[in-house]
C-alpha cells in the first residue's frame, strides 16, 4: 500500500500552499526553539557573571584582613577638624586658615563672609563666602594650598570672571586680574557640653 501522494497530480496553487505550509512550520519550529537557546546564553552568562562577583567580592575581603585597621592611633584624625572650643573660636580658626593660604598664594581677598552652617556637639559643618581678586596662577596656588593643608578644607563652589577697571567693560580673556568668588567648608568635632 502506498501512501505518499503523487506530487505530479498537485495544481500549481495547491503546491503553493503546500510550500506555504512547509515554511510555516519552519518558522513556528525556530520560534519555538529560539527561546530555549536564547535563555542557554543568558544562563552561561549570568554564570560567569555570579563567578566574576564571587572572585572580586573574595579579593575584596582578602584586602580587607590583610590591611588591618584603617586608622591607628598615630594617625590623630582630629587634625582633619577645625579647632576651636566654640563656634566663634572655630570659624576665627577657619578664617585664619584662608586668610593664612590667600596670603602665601599672592590672592587679595575682598570680603570673607559666613555662611549658615551646623553648630552644636558632634559633627558641624563650617561655610565661607570668599570673594577675592588675583590672577589665575594666584588661584591655582591658593587652591592647591587650600586643600592640601590640614584640616581640611573642601571647595564647594566657585565663580571666576575677568574684573573690569572702574567704569570699563572686563575684558574677555584676561588672566591676570580675576573677580574670584569661592565657597569653602570645613568641620569641626566637638563633644555635647
Amino acid at each position: 500500500m502506498n501512501l505518499s501522494l503523487p506530487v505530479r497530480n498537485l495544481s500549481p496553487r495547491a503546491m503553493k500552499g503546500a510550500a506555504i505550509l512547509l515554511v510555516s512550520a519552519i518558522l513556528l519550529l525556530l520560534l519555538a526553539v529560539l527561546p530555549f537557546v536564547w535563555h542557554a546564553s543568558l544562563s552561561e552568562q549570568a554564570a560567569a557573571q555570579l563567578a566574576e562577583r564571587d572572585r572580586v567580592k573574595a579579593r575584596v575581603l582578602a584586602h580587607a584582613d590583610a590591611r588591618g585597621r584603617m586608622l591607628t592611633d598615630g594617625d590623630q584624625p582630629q587634625n582633619m577638624f577645625l579647632p576651636g572650643t566654640t563656634a566663634g573660636t572655630t570659624l576665627a580658626a577657619f578664617q585664619t586658615i584662608v586668610s593664612d593660604a590667600a596670603g602665601a598664594s599672592g590672592i587679595s581677598v575682598l570680603r570673607m563672609q559666613p555662611l549658615p552652617g551646623g553648630e552644636g556637639s558632634g559633627l558641624s559643618a563650617y561655610r565661607l563666602a570668599v570673594d577675592a581678586a588675583g590672577s589665575m596662577e594666584q588661584l591655582q596656588r591658593f587652591l592647591a594650598g587650600i586643600e592640601s593643608t590640614l584640616p581640611l578644607v573642601i571647595v564647594a563652589g566657585f565663580n571666576i570672571a575677568p574684573r573690569a577697571a572702574a567704569g570699563s567693560d572686563p575684558q574677555p580673556y584676561a588672566s591676570d586680574d580675576l573677580a574670584i568668588s569661592l565657597t569653602l567648608e570645613a568641620y569641626a568635632w566637638r563633644g555635647a557640653p
